[in-house]
């Protein structure tokens, strides 16, 4: 009788995109209210394409790089 009905488990289900949180929250409202995200996922899922990405990027810069020392020690022969 003194309980709320509108009380809610946060984070409970294995199913909820985090596969489970090893903890979890009771809320008395909507979970944006206490900063939390509606539909919580992990967001280290993404780190191996994230990874994959700065990897290309980095070897893009070193071939600039290189090709820009390539090219002003070729300027620098031809006076």
């Amino acid at each position: 009788a003194d309980g709320h009905e509108e009380a809610r488990l946060y984070g409970e289900s294995p199913g909820d995109g985090v596969g489970g949180a090893g903890a979890f929250f009771l809320l008395l409202d909507e979970p944006e209210v206490y900063g939390l995200p509606p539909d919580p996922v992990v967001t280290t899922r993404d780190l191996p394409a994230m990874w994959r990405w700065a990897g290309a990027a980095a070897v893009s810069v070193m071939g600039a790089v290189a090709l820009a020392f390539l090219g002003s020690s070729r300027r620098g022969e031809r006076r």
